[in-house]
């Protein structure tokens, strides 16, 4: 049995994946949405992860 130990890197494709799923439930959570857009078209890697949440008046 192994042991994985990560770094931080702003460069590092590594992860847990736990963040968006986090972020999903909380933005749901508050009537918001998430989405996001593939950046290949714009000669990107990667992708855009955007958000909006409701305001209350």
């Amino acid at each position: 049995m192994g042991l994985e130990i990560y770094e931080y890197s702003p460069k590092s494709y590594l992860g847990t994946g736990l963040g968006l799923y986090i972020s999903k439930n909380i933005i749901e959570t508050h009537g918001g949405i998430i989405w996001a857009q593939n950046n290949n078209n714009k000669n990107e890697e990667g992708a855009t992860f955007s958000f909006s949440l409701p305001l209350n008046k």
